[in-house]
């Protein structure tokens, strides 16, 4: 080994000094980055106002103009405003955000609102199961009313709002089955 060295040892010593040379290089590209530049600013003042005064009326509107000045550093302050969570963790929307959208997507006038405490089994419906049917909860159906008395623009809106089957809520019917299944209901 020590042989090897000593035969070698123009190799090993441009090797040393190129490993040098990356650790001077490394090491001043890595503090010029480091180095933080501190500006103070100053204080900004600008008028809200879009259109300078005629010089007559610039002394009568001063103090109005001082009252509407904002200082820019006081808008660059962080405040108590904060994001609206619409989504849970997963990436799903949050059950707030889901009703909000169904409030806009969905005629509640025609359909009329559900129950959350009076739900009705909607997986006495086929091509409702249990997922589907959490699903139609999250958005505010509860009843089987509410699915006969919908239109096909509340079923497209339904679609969209639950990731379901386009087309599938059509097909299976489910308009039809609940309102079999609503009659049932006033009957018994």
């Amino acid at each position: 080994m020590m042989e090897d060295i000593l035969t070698n040892w123009t190799f090993y010593a441009i090797l040393v000094v190129m490993l040098f040379g990356a650790f001077i290089i490394g090491y001043f590209f890595g503090n010029s980055s480091n180095k933080t530049v501190v500006v103070k600013t100053e204080k900004v003042v600008v008028p809200l106002a879009s259109s300078t005064p005629k010089p007559a009326e610039q002394d009568a509107d001063e103090d109005k103009q001082d009252k509407k000045r904002i200082e820019i550093d006081e808008l660059s302050r962080p405040g108590p405003i904060r994001a609206l969570k619409t989504r849970e963790r997963s990436g799903s929307l949050s059950n707030d955000a889901k009703m909000s959208l169904a409030e806009e997507k969905l005629d509640f006038e025609s359909i009329g609102r559900g129950d959350r405490h009076n739900k009705d089994d909607f997986q006495k419906i086929i091509g409702i199961g249990p997922f589907i049917e959490e699903k139609l909860n999250s958005i505010g159906i509860y009843n089987f009313s509410q699915l006969a008395n919908m239109s096909d623009k509340d079923m497209e809106a339904i679609t969209a709002l639950i990731d379901f089957f386009p087309g599938r809520i059509h097909r299976d019917d489910w308009k039809g089955q609940a309102k079999k299944l609503t009659e049932k209901e006033n009957q018994a």
